[in-house]
């Protein structure tokens, strides 16, 4: 009988460990809902694209061929208005042939290449970049359901508790009935509260539940009602500012500093070596009239001078300097925005910081009215209407209470998110 009852108590145990539900936190949600969302994948397919745009690239190191054909036929050829005797020197034919293949194999090209795949990195570096700041306003989505479940499921709490000491008061007041002590009122009093506290009990139900299952499909996680969140004070005294949006902002100005770079690569001189192997009528030989194979060798130097006269390479330094100048203007904007709207969030914090101080003095307060008309109905002092309405003012100065302090946390976590820290 013994061991049964230790197995039963083993299995009991067992039983509550299993359902315990593993708290979850505010950076946990954060975490999650990034790695959830959609956009996660961007950082990832941005990254490939860039891999295989740097692969495309070097292939022009690589000796570039090419396989050319061509048959024509012209009105008229090449001749030489010259007799000798006893020779003579045939046209060659209106109908020509000619397969050619062209190699070309470049020495330099002034850098351009190597310029391009920089490009392309600060271009990668610039799309994540705008990729970390779209996933950064999901925290705010976050935020708000959070707290809102946080502050149903504090709720709850308080008014289970209230619940429950109502119930202990409605027993005591229908045995005081009972015995003639207490008025029938008294007992309809504190039932019409109750079914009061029911009804804002299965409100404040719906309201967690619609909160969680907002943050369920934004975490892509099974989140019931029965997993308890935690949301700890955070230190809010680093005022730095350091936003995604910042280092996307750097980004840009690198990318276009880049650019600045391969436009002067564009116009610089290059260098290439080149082959063509053809087979044709006529070959190199023009006056020949038979098939011939034939090939060219050399080296070819291009210098451009276009933008020399045209002043095309200094205005597009000049408009890409001018983006540059745009993206700083824009960063110094964000800035003074987010220091305004951080100078504000600071003086939110320390305004509830007030309130939820005062709130713990009324509650003091509220609580002694309350115990002490809770003796005078016992003694048939007053009625249950007015231990009601100090019951009532109690419960008020918590759920101010509770108010105060989601709040606060969630004022808080706003500055950091502001922030960015």
């Amino acid at each position: 009988m013994r061991s049964f009852i230790l197995y039963m108590g083993l299995l009991l145990v067992l039983n509550r460990i299993g359902h315990a539900q593993t708290p979850l936190s505010l950076e946990d949600c954060y975490r999650q809902a990034e790695m959830h969302s959609p956009l996660a994948a961007q950082t990832r397919l941005i990254q490939e694209a860039t891999e295989l745009q740097i692969k495309i690239l070097s292939s022009n190191y690589v000796p570039q061929s090419r396989l050319n054909g061509q048959a024509t036929w012209q009105s008229d050829v090449t001749s030489l208005p010259i007799k000798l005797p006893n020779f003579e020197i045939s046209p060659p034919p209106k109908d020509q042939y000619k397969l050619t293949l062209d190699l070309t194999q470049t020495i330099w090209d002034g850098g351009v290449v190597q310029k391009q795949k920089a490009v392309a990195l600060a271009n990668q570096q610039a799309e994540q970049q705008k990729v970390a700041v779209d996933l950064y306003q999901i925290r705010e989505q976050v935020s708000n359901l959070f707290f809102g479940a946080l502050f149903a499921e504090r709720q709850l709490h308080n008014f289970e508790i209230l619940q429950k000491e109502l119930r202990a008061k409605l027993t005591k007041t229908q045995a005081s009935v009972q015995n003639g002590i207490a008025i029938r009122s008294n007992v309809l009093s504190l039932e019409a509260r109750l079914l009061e506290i029911e009804q804002q009990l299965l409100e404040t139900q719906k309201r967690r539940t619609a909160a969680l299952e907002g943050l369920s499909l934004l975490t892509g996680t099974a989140i019931d009602t029965n997993t308890p969140l935690v949301a700890l004070p955070v230190k809010t005294q680093n005022s730095e500012i350091v936003r995604p949006e910042l280092r996307l902002f750097d980004a840009q100005k690198q990318n276009l500093a880049v650019n600045e770079q391969v436009i002067k690569a564009k116009n610089a001189p290059k260098l290439s070596a080149f082959a063509t192997g053809g087979y044709g009528r006529p070959g190199l030989n023009f006056l020949a009239t038979s098939f011939q194979t034939y090939f060219i060798g050399g080296v070819q130097l291009q210098i451009s001078l276009t933008h020399w006269y045209t002043k095309s390479q200094g205005m597009e330094i000049r408009q890409l300097r001018a983006n540059q100048q745009r993206v700083e203007r824009q960063r110094e904007s964000f800035l003074l925005a987010t220091q305004v709207r951080l100078a504000n969030q600071r003086r939110e914090v320390e305004r509830l910081q007030a309130l939820v101080e005062s709130d713990r003095k009324l509650i003091d307060i509220r609580s002694t009215i309350r115990k002490a008309s809770e003796s005078q109905l016992d003694n048939g002092i007053i009625t249950a209407s007015d231990y009601l309405t100090e019951v009532n003012n109690e419960d008020t100065a918590r759920q101010n209470q509770i108010l105060h302090e989601v709040q606060l946390l969630q004022a808080q976590n706003n500055l950091r998110l502001t922030a960015g820290n």
